[in-house]
This record gives structure tokens, C-alpha cells and sequence, in this order.
């Protein structure tokens, strides 16, 4: 739901009238400078020179209304193709855009010729990837050492919230951000990360601007076990008539007047048409929210776009067609019928935002989620495979705000242990005759791993299931033939006692075996698929976050082929663990015996916290990279000699 949610959520609660303009004092020089930069900043991809973001709520002289008005003006020095293909295409997103005030952009080249975006080219996209629609304009003359400017202002629908993330994928030289309003109106911002805290100003005429500058901040780097894009610089602004009894509170009313109040008496065609699907297809024993979460998923399409219709809910009945806040009242609607008690839940995803219950903000608003008191557990309405269960994993962790009838209050979303997810595998591995590589495996997966894999399975039964097997049994060894392939419990609702996804496959690959002269080598690593790894250069910046606790039980019986005899075993002795506090926070452990004519080798991968601070990184890259050179791993058969 996401972005969309968030701008459906501001609505909610704009209870006042916050609809000489300060943008048209900002201009581009007439005669444009070629900025000089470092030798430093020389060998990077590209730098801004200047990012200023002005957002302007205006009210006319003559009037009650406001207007709200919001400019970027970017200089940026491109130094490489790389550079090149991040800055040659502008984005502009124009969602909730009333008017384009202005766009107007420019190329300079060294020896100091300019070329001017021709606005003819300028482009609307309508909902890209879901995040609503842009102006697009690629510019002509972006080239290796150019520099490139460009500046738009926007006429948007008046709103109480706004954001705006700093930091970008490359060094911004100076950030200035500016918010100017009227006296008439109340406000408040907030810096994230490190950004500088807003200095006040006022000016004629009883207006404020609010300004705060940061120089030199570095990239953000993409890292993986972090969440980089929630760690960004960045600032959000309330500005509205008043906060009266608060905003938090404004919002609990508009909820609960959305989706809690629903009365299902008047709605007797869901009531029926619910009932006589579950006559169907309910199951044994079958938990009352997975029912209604079957129905719902297996009936209405969700439209993942903006179309306000579809978020009446009468309009979703008859249609069986909603948006991704329209079908939560189809399940608020039912779960109030049958008198089942829930909580809804506004959070953010943690990659993206970590929530802050002390500043009201959009970030914060970015998914619905219902709650269940009586099992401690949640279901995502605009997830078609979500069941009762934990919260997605983008949500552990995070604080939520919990919307009751009468109240609410803010609380962390649990997390699971470790126990809770778990890879299990058993693999038979030997060579046959024609010196290629048979594995048979048996799996067994639990919580977020099996409703991963039980999401996938429903979606290519319909599509390519041998793109499944591929993608589930033999990641990595492009030449494997699979001979056997079955499943158990898949089934979707299973997620909420967490009974394992089981499914057991045989192949054979030519690729598992090397003929080294007489000796063979069997690499037996590659059958447990790709790997992270985390053999970087440069240095760590973000503290290590992972997708979710959990753990690998690895058992292998490889059959040690007749006048062959096994050497290096030793390399499988592993033991890499990161201790916090007396606790074993993660650990690669692996070993291995020799039974008559069998290798045994067993290893465990287990990642208990969801959390490290940096400082505990490189011991957390050692456990990581040892799980990735097991799986580079091979065992060398050496040809006994008969002749003696």
C-alpha cells in the first residue's frame, strides 16, 4: 500500500482551511558559472553542487484560502557515463499537483556552451511503478564533465504534512531547505539524521521562514543487512490553522469513522455472498480471519492505484473491485459482524521510515495493518497471500500507532525468534557412473521463509511452474534436470500455526562434478544455492539490520564413490560466531565425520538478532561470507591406486 496509503491518510484529519509567491524570487543566474570541484569529488560518478527546496503556503491578500507552492532548484556536476545515466532523465512527480507552475532546465559544458531543455520534450507518465504520475524529460547535451540545472515549481493540493529526503545516491555539496508561511498559520519540522535543526525568520508582512543548511553530505550507499533509505537525511513539516486537540487524535477520529463504524447489517449482499463461499471452501477447524481473508483475496481485485470510487464500500460490493484502503473496510465490515475483536494499525515500512510516535509525519503513515489482541498477531488487508500472522517483515520491529473504538496508543511490533523461521534440508548427494552429480533434498520451511515460498507456489501453479522449481530447488546450477519435484502444505492459511512447506526434489548436473585428471571434485557448496556475501571495500556505513531472525539446518550424506577416497574434509571445520553481551547474536557452524563409505556433514547458519550496532559488523561479515565460501566448497576424490 505504501505511498498511496499515506496520501489517502493526510485527508483524514485536515480539519482547517490550509489551502508577492516566494518562488519568484528564486531564478538561475542569467549568465550560468562551470563550478569548480576537488579532485576528490572529480573521481565520483556525480556531485550537486546545490539542492534548494522551497515550500511556500501562500494566502492571497485578497482571500481566506491558501495556496501551497513547492520549487527544487538542482546544480550538478556529471563526471562519468555512470553519472551520466543517473542525470540525464528529470522524474517530477505531479500527484496531487493542482498546476506546473514552471520547468525549465540547462547543460553546461566546460569551454561554457549551454543547452536549454526544449519543453516541447517535457513528458507525463501516468502511475509509475505505482508511485502516481510524472513529468519526464530526458535532457539533450548531458555529457562526462557537464553540469547539469534545472528548477521546477509546483502548485500542489493544499495539504497539513510534507517530507523531503536530503540525502541522495550521491555527495550534495549544500542542501538548504526553506519552509515560508503566513502568520495565520501554525507549524512545525523536524530533521532526521543528522540533518541541521531549522533556524527562524521573519519577514514583512508577518511571515516566517523556516531555513536550515548542511554542507558536504556524503552518498548514501546501498548496503545490504541495513536499512540505508531509512537512515537518510531528511526533514517532514506540519503546517496547518491550529493543532488543537492534536493531530494523533485528529487521526484515531478519521479511522475510526472510515473503518471501524462500518455497520454490516446494512450490507446484506456481502453478508450472503461471504456466507455461501465459506459453505464452500472452508476447511476443517479453520481459523474464522483466515476465512474472511480467503474470501476476501479469493473474490475482490485490488487496484493498485488511485480511484477513489472504489474506496466506498458499497461501490466494492457490487463492483468486488477495491483500492488497497478500500478492501480493508470489506474485512472491517466482517470481522465486525462476527463480533471478532482487532486493532487497526498505522506503521511504516522500517527499510523506508522508523517511525516516530513524537512527530506526526507521512513517513510514518505508510501501511494499514489489523491487529488481533486474542493471538498477538496481524493480516495485511492489501496482501492478497497475507494470512494471520506475524506482521510482514517490513514491519517487525517498528513502532505502530493501534486504533481501538475508544482509543489509541502507540506500541512496537513484535518480532519473532529465530525458531520461528527455519530452513531445514536434508540432501542425499553422490556421483553415478557417468561422473554427474544426483542430489536428492528434502526441505522443510517455516514462518516468513514458507509464506514466501507458499505465495510464490499459488502464483506460478498459474503462470510457469518449472520457473518455481528452478527458482526453489536448483538457484545457481543453470544444467540441473529435475526427475522429481513434490510439494505439502502449501496452502496459505497454514502460515498461522506455522506448519512447514515441505517439498522434496531429485536432479542431476554435470556442473556439480570436475574431472581433475583421475580425481574427481564434487561441488557438493553450489546445491544450497546463491549466497551473500560481503567481500567489500569500502567502509561500513549503516549498522547491520536483517530481513527477519531465523536459522539453517543443513544435513548432508554424500556417498564416497568405489576406488575413491575423500581429501581436504578439513576445510568444513567452521565455527564463526558474533557474541553480544554473553549472547550469540549470529554463528556459522560447520563439521563433518566419516562413516564407512558415507561423508556426514552437518551445518547451521543462525541469525538471532535483528539488529547490530556497526561496531559489531566485521565479526556479522565473517559469519555472512563463511556462509558463502561453504557454499564455493567442494570435496576432492582422489583415485586410489589398485595397482599394488
Amino acid at each position: 500500500m505504501s505511498v498511496k496509503f499515506k496520501f489517502f491518510i493526510l485527508f483524514l484529519f485536515l480539519s482547517s482551511a490550509t489551502f508577492a509567491q516566494f518562488y519568484k524570487n528564486n531564478d538561475w543566474e542569467k549568465t550560468p558559472t562551470f563550478y569548480e570541484i576537488d579532485a576528490e569529488e572529480e573521481a565520483l560518478a556525480s556531485v550537486a553542487i546545490k539542492e534548494k527546496y522551497m515550500i511556500q503556503y501562500y494566502q492571497p491578500v485578497m482571500g481566506n484560502s491558501y495556496r501551497l507552492f513547492e520549487t527544487k532548484h538542482s546544480i550538478i556536476r556529471v563526471n562519468s557515463e555512470k553519472g551520466v545515466n543517473r542525470h540525464n532523465r528529470v522524474y517530477i512527480p505531479i500527484r496531487s499537483v493542482r498546476k506546473v507552475i514552471d520547468i525549465k532546465a540547462r547543460v553546461l559544458t566546460q569551454d561554457g556552451k549551454i543547452k536549454v531543455l526544449n519543453k516541447k520534450n517535457i513528458k507525463e507518465v501516468k502511475n509509475v511503478k505505482d508511485l502516481g504520475s510524472f513529468k519526464i524529460f530526458a535532457i539533450e547535451g548531458v555529457t562526462k564533465n557537464s553540469q547539469l540545472e534545472f528548477i521546477y515549481t509546483l502548485e500542489k493540493e493544499i495539504t497539513a504534512t510534507g517530507s523531503i529526503i536530503v540525502q541522495k545516491d550521491y555527495k550534495v555539496k549544500e542542501a538548504e531547505v526553506i519552509l515560508r508561511k503566513p502568520a495565520s498559520l501554525t507549524s512545525k519540522i523536524k530533521s532526521y539524521n543528522d540533518f541541521p535543526e531549522f533556524a527562524r525568520n521573519v519577514f514583512q508582512g508577518n511571515k516566517y521562514a523556516y531555513t536550515a543548511t548542511a554542507k558536504n553530505i556524503p552518498a548514501m550507499i546501498d548496503e545490504g543487512s541495513a536499512t540505508p533509505e531509512a537512515n537518510r537525511m531528511k526533514v517532514s513539516y506540519v503546517v496547518r490553522g491550529s493543532f488543537g486537540s492534536g493531530m494523533w487524535q485528529n487521526l484515531k477520529n478519521g479511522i475510526k469513522r472510515t473503518y471501524i463504524d462500518i455497520e454490516p447489517r446494512r450490507m446484506k449482499n456481502l453478508l450472503a455472498d461471504f456466507s455461501a463461499y465459506n459453505d464452500k471452501n472452508k476447511t476443517e477447524n479453520s481459523e474464522p480471519i483466515n476465512d474472511i481473508a480467503n474470501y476476501v483475496h479469493n473474490t475482490y481485485n485490488i487496484i493498485r492505484s488511485r480511484a477513489p470510487e472504489y474506496d466506498d464500500i458499497n461501490t466494492i460490493i457490487s463492483k468486488k473491485q477495491a483500492t488497497e484502503q478500500g478492501i480493508a473496510k470489506v474485512f472491517t465490515a466482517l470481522l465486525n459482524h462476527y463480533d471478532i475483536d482487532y486493532e487497526v494499525v498505522l506503521t511504516s515500512n522500517r527499510f523506508r521510515h522508523k517511525f516516530d510516535e513524537t512527530f506526526y509525519t507521512n513517513f510514518n503513515l505508510q501501511e494499514l495493518l489489523l491487529y488481533f489482541p486474542a493471538s498477538d498477531k496481524y493480516i495485511n488487508p492489501s496482501s492478497v497471500n497475507s494470512r494471520l500472522d506475524y506482521a510482514p517483515d517490513k514491519y517487525i520491529s517498528n513502532v505502530g500507532v493501534f486504533i481501538t473504538n475508544n482509543d489509541y496508543q502507540f506500541k512496537t511490533i513484535g518480532t519473532p525468534d529465530a525458531e520461528h523461521t527455519k530452513t531445514v534440508r536434508t540432501y542425499n548427494l553422490s556421483i553415478n557412473e557417468d561422473m554427474v552429480g544426483l542430489v536428492e533434498c528434502k526441505q522443510e520451511l517455516t514462518g516468513y521463509k514458507a509464506d514466501v515460498v507458499r505465495g510464490a507456489h499459488k502464483y506460478f501453479l498459474k503462470e510457469d511452474y518449472n520457473k518455481f522449481k528452478e527458482i526453489f530447488a536448483t538457484s545457481g546450477i543453470e544444467d540441473a534436470e529435475i526427475s522429481q519435484f513434490d510439494v505439502e502444505n502449501e496452502r496459505l492459511d497454514l502460515i498461522t500455526e506455522n506448519v512447514p512447506f515441505v517439498n522434496d526434489w531429485t536432479y542431476t548436473a554435470e556442473s556439480l562434478v570436475d574431472e581433475l585428471g583421475d580425481d574427481l571434485m564434487f561441488n557438493i557448496g553450489k546445491v544450497i544455492g546463491t549466497q551473500m556475501e560481503f567481500y567489500q571495500e569500502v567502509e561500513r556505513v549503516n549498522p547491520v539490520e536483517i530481513q527477519f531472525p531465523n536459522l539453517y539446518d543443513y544435513h548432508f550424506e554424500i556417498d564416497i564413490p568405489e576406488g575413491f577416497q575423500p581429501s581436504g574434509l578439513e576445510a568444513f571445520k567452521i565455527d564463526e560466531k558474533v557474541m553480544i553481551e554473553g549472547e550469540e547474536a549470529c554463528s556459522f557452524i560447520s563439521n563433518y565425520e566419516v562413516q564407512d563409505d558415507k561423508i556426514i556433514i552437518k551445518a547451521s547458519e543462525t541469525y538471532n538478532l535483528l539488529k547490530m550496532d556497526i561496531e559489531h559488523y566485521e565479526a556479522y561479515k565473517k559469519v555472512v561470507n563463511s556462509a558463502f565460501d561453504f557454499s564455493k566448497k567442494g570435496i576432492l576424490f582422489e583415485k586410489l591406486d589398485t595397482s599394488r
